[in-house]
């Protein structure tokens, strides 16, 4: 991180700009460093989600859910970056374009630190450009952090209790690495937005067994640690049938998590037919609905305060051998209902309205719960930029078929009405207002709906 901030430094002290520069203006290293900051996380859609018309921040937002969706259906289109053409769509419009102080601003508002430092350290006569701000500002971040980690028991990464917990679950990142041959592509079976997956089998508590070694992939910076501990803290607590157990994790070299492995894969690889010849019939798909449902609740109701998911989707459902939906991925975790965080995180297709705006609740992770109901009813991609409709809600409002036509015929001869009361569920699920989508648990929950229509069966 250190070596960032140096080599930015010394750049700038060749060539700095005005903070009155419009971004369309920046130079070509400015760009290219803060396009490659950008991706890192979607870390362009926090700042999306926060410009304002005309730059002005008493005016409305200038972008809406349907926007951030068409720079993301441009980037697959176009294979370029989602941060490049945001860049280049927010820099060349409006009546008044923003420059480069609105956009380390911005940044900094959003928590991208390391973005916001780049910036600053570009613009002449600022007082970042000297090297104080800069380091203050990365100081009180990594301060704040050891304050917020595992806030949920009120420890920080240094308490001794978490180094207790961590002792007896750490592995040597070399063990991990011999076990896998060097993490090599033939072990690979997954790869995330800054993160590879890798089988392999190793002897854990004198029990030899495959697992799957979930690695860090990209230069590791505060905001990955934080991310890492805290999903290492969160699913320590976590007991459950249906949520993925955590094995062991490393973190004297590159981070890895080692969790069990799950041998039928995930359950978009399963609904799409990637990993298996045998497809999942619609009695299982259902009953794989009312597991995910079963550990969304847990997630919900087991503690003090809420644990909200925020990235629930068919890519985080892992089935075992006896198809058994486990869920897994907890790095976008958020503890406690009705908050608000300046990072806007997820998978597009899947997150709510308010999901874009930085309003997290438990009915974010029904709104996701809904998009997976569709996916097990119709078979669809959740995102598929050749059909009408990108992502699969909009798709299947904008086609107006009935439900018997939407449903995937490979999963056999569904019974109409059961699957029309589940596409009602997930419809409500789905509600653009979240005040009008039912909460997971309780009578009138989720859970209880999908287990009275199971019964009928």
């Amino acid at each position: 991180m250190s070596h960032l901030f140096i080599n930015l430094y010394i750049y700038n002290i060749e060539k700095q700009m005005e903070e009155t520069t419009e971004i369309r203006k920046m130079d070509a290293v400015l760009k290219f460093e803060l396009i490659n900051l950008l991706d890192i996380d979607d870390g362009w859609k926090s700042i999306m989600t926060r410009a304002t018309v005309d730059c002005d921040l008493t005016k409305s937002q200038k972008y809406t859910v349907e926007h951030v969706k068409l720079i993301e259906m441009a980037g697959h289109t176009q294979r370029r970056s989602c941060s490049e053409i945001f860049l280049e769509e927010w820099g060349t419009s409006g009546k008044i374009r923003p420059n480069l102080k609105i956009l380390r601003d911005l940044l900094y508002d959003a928590n991208l630190i390391r973005a916001a430092t780049c910036v600053a350290s570009k613009i002449s006569n600022n007082k970042s450009t000297n090297g104080l701000t800069v380091s203050n500002e990365f100081d009180k971040y990594t301060e704040n952090l050891k304050s917020t980690l595992c806030t949920h028991n009120n420890t920080s990464i240094n308490n001794t209790e978490h180094n207790e917990w961590f002792d007896e679950i750490k592995l040597p990142y070399q063990y991990l690495s011999e076990a896998t041959n060097g993490f090599s592509e033939s072990c690979l079976i997954g790869a995330g937005g800054f993160s590879k997956v890798f089988k392999s089998r190793l002897n854990l508590k004198q029990n030899n067994q495959i697992v799957a070694i979930k690695r860090l992939e990209h230069d590791f910076n505060i905001k990955d640690f934080k991310q890492y501990l805290n999903e290492i803290c969160i699913v320590l607590k976590f007991k459950h049938d249906n949520v993925l157990p955590l094995l062991a994790i490393s973190y004297d070299e590159q981070p890895c998590f080692i969790y069990e492995f799950m041998e039928n894969g995930s359950l978009l690889e399963n609904i799409a037919c990637d990993i298996k010849s045998i497809l999942l019939d619609w009695k299982l798909r259902i009953q794989i609905g009312t597991d995910i449902a079963r550990g969304i609740v847990y997630l919900h109701t087991e503690f003090e305060t809420p644990f909200i998911h925020r990235d629930i989707k068919t890519a985080n459902i892992l089935l075992d051998n006896k198809f058994i939906a486990k869920i897994g991925d907890f790095g976008l975790m958020r503890i406690g209902n009705h908050t608000m965080t300046s990072v806007v995180c997820g998978t597009s297709a899947y997150m709510s309205p308010e999901a874009f705006r930085g309003d997290i609740s438990v009915k974010v992770d029904v709104f996701s719960f809904g998009i997976v109901l569709l996916e097990l009813l119709t078979g669809l991609a959740p995102i598929d930029k050749s059909r009408t409709g990108y992502d699969l809600l909009t798709h299947i409002n904008e086609i107006e078929w009935p439900v018997e036509k939407l449903l995937d015929k490979r999963a056999g001869n569904w019974d109409n009405s059961i699957a029309e009361k589940i596409y009602d569920l997930a419809q409500i699920c789905c509600t653009a207002t979240k005040s009008q989508r039912p909460v997971m648990h309780g009578q009138d929950g989720v859970l209880e709906s999908l287990k009275n229509i199971q019964s009928e069966n």
